[in-house]
Order: C-alpha cells, then structure tokens, then sequence
C-alpha cells in the first residue's frame, strides 16, 4: 500500500512537472539584433559604456545609443561639429515589419574641428514629453592636433 502510494505520488509529480514545461515558451537561438546605423567613413565609434572619447582633428566619430525613447545632444562641445542624426530598428522583426515598438538606435555623427576637449552631454527622454528627463550621458571628448 505504501509503495502504491508514492509511485501515485511520483506520478502526479511528473505529471505537473510535464504540464509546467508545456507552459514555458523557448526562446528564439537565432541573434535577430541589428547593428547600428553607422555612417561611412566613421573613424571612432563610441557608445555611452566606453568612456572618453580621443580622436583627431579632421576625423569623424559616431556616438551610438539605443533607447524606446529619444536621445537629444544637449551640450556640445565648441571644437565638435554634428554631421547628422541617423535612427534605426535595433532588431529584425521591427525592420521587418513583425513588431511595434521597442527600442531603436540613435547614432550621432560629429566632426572634431579643432583641438581641445569637452563634455558632450546627451539625455534620453520621451518625445512627447522631452523635459522629462529619464537619463543623461556625459561623454569626455579629447581632440588632439
């Protein structure tokens, strides 16, 4: 009676076991990430996680940042010049049309003019709302001759 009792017990544990895995979705292996839009001839890429920036006078650097918000440059530095913005989908399925929303890369293109350094500061807020400042980015920038 006893050994009945726990293979019953046994069973009804491989039961829920079984059923508790039918509810967990796999996750896709496949990497549908995309990169960001970098412009050409781009000498220096930096991101918000990889600290100051050193680059040359005459060379171009792209500034990338992914966010579901906007990104605005708010201080820039006397001796940078900003070429253009570019945004885009961070993954696949928004390019391709399979998904709404999300986050999507903000890649700001600058020249550096002349030597020095500076802080280029960039916050992230809502576009609808951009005095709601959610986060801020202080990037040093060095310029050498």
């Amino acid at each position: 009676m006893r050994v009945l009792r726990l293979l019953m017990l046994a069973g009804i544990a491989v039961a829920v076991l079984a059923l508790a895995a039918c509810d967990r979705v796999m996750p896709d292996s496949r990497d549908t990430s995309l990169p960001p839009p970098i412009p050409e001839a781009v000498t220096v890429v930096i991101d918000e996680w990889d600290g100051p920036a050193n680059i040359r006078v005459g060379q171009t650097m792209a500034v990338t940042l992914s966010s579901n918000f906007d990104w605005q440059i708010t201080t820039l530095p006397d001796n940078l010049e900003l070429l253009g913005t570019e945004t885009g989908p961070t993954d696949t399925a928004q390019r391709d049309g399979g998904a709404t929303g999300g986050a999507s890369w903000f890649v700001f293109h600058l020249k550096a003019g002349a030597p020095g350094e500076g802080d280029l500061v960039l916050v992230e807020a809502p576009g609808w709302e951009p005095e709601r400042q959610m986060q801020t980015v202080v990037i040093p920038v060095q310029v050498e001759p």
